[in-house]
């Protein structure tokens, strides 16, 4: 079972600006600056609040510069961490997607060989806090349909058995779905969540009409809003606010649009199972 939303990894044409941006922003560090030959990839790793965001700039053919010539500049990976990665990973390999395992209990599926969607799987780690921002909570999909994503990731990922909540948006044009992997009032936010577009004209739209099934966002949570938010208009245009917290536009974080919440006001608005 995922336990939980651990790290994103994106997609870059050059690291060095990407992990600026991070370090600017949220006083992110650098851990990791490695080789990924089956990404084709210089793979660059910073510690971002308590958990990690990936860089993959590509060094040749592989599946980061393919992702990159498709026009997917972006979110490349999304992570999940959860006690027995390599069950997982026999798993998604017995449903015939590859799985490539990279040592250390860590295994990585690639987008194109997963609708679009790829995946990190590592064993869960409690990591002391670096920089602002704390975890990240919610890694979202976006897709055609959504019963159908839910039913091929929940069996995939075997999460069948989580609560899982329906609900419609349209101010941003769809329908979507959270399966919260701890749905329980105090529990963790961690969560993966869905979208399918009713509206082709607003933003989850376009993304699914130019790229198909994708991981279209992420939310981390966090106390330091005001101070993100007070970094990202000093040098330039790419925040939105929010009732909840805001949003930082894809253009200040190389391709991701990234959610902001706190743990508070989340935990107070979620619905939990048995609730109306």
């Amino acid at each position: 079972m995922l336990e939980r939303t651990d790290r994103l990894a994106l997609a870059v044409v050059q690291a060095e600006p990407a992990a600026e941006s991070f370090t600017d922003i949220f006083d992110a560090e650098m851990i990791g600056d490695e080789r990924d030959e089956d990404a084709g990839a210089r793979r660059v790793t910073l510690q971002w609040g308590r958990d990690l965001v990936e860089l993959y700039e590509p060094t040749g053919d592989g599946p980061a510069a393919r992702f990159l010539k498709q026009g997917r500049r972006g979110l490349f990976l999304g992570g999940f961490s959860l006690a027995d990665p390599a069950a997982l990973a026999a798993r998604l390999e017995q449903a015939g997607i590859r799985v490539c395992e990279q040592g250390d209990g860590r295994y990585v599926v690639f987008p194109e060989d997963l609708d679009g969607t790829g995946v990190v799987l590592s064993r869960t780690e409690e990591r002391e806090r670096v920089g602002l921002g704390d975890r990240i909570w919610q890694i979202t999909y976006a897709a055609s349909d959504l019963e159908a994503a839910i039913e091929r990731y929940s069996a995939l990922f075997g999460v069948e058995d989580l609560f899982t909540n329906r609900y419609p948006h349209e101010g941003f044009g769809y329908v979507g779905a959270i399966t919260w992997f701890d749905a329980r009032d105090g529990g963790r936010l961690d969560s993966l969540e869905y979208l399918e577009p009713s509206d082709p004209t607003k933003a989850v739209g376009r993304f699914v009409d130019r790229c198909g099934n994708g991981i279209y966002m992420a939310s981390i949570e966090t106390d330091d809003i005001p101070e993100i938010r007070r970094r990202v208009e000093k040098s330039g245009p790419g925040w939105d606010g929010a009732d909840f917290g805001g949003f930082i536009h894809p253009r200040r974080l190389h391709g991701l649009l990234l959610g902001l919440v706190t743990y508070e006001n989340w935990n107070a608005r979620r619905p939990l199972p048995g609730s109306a």
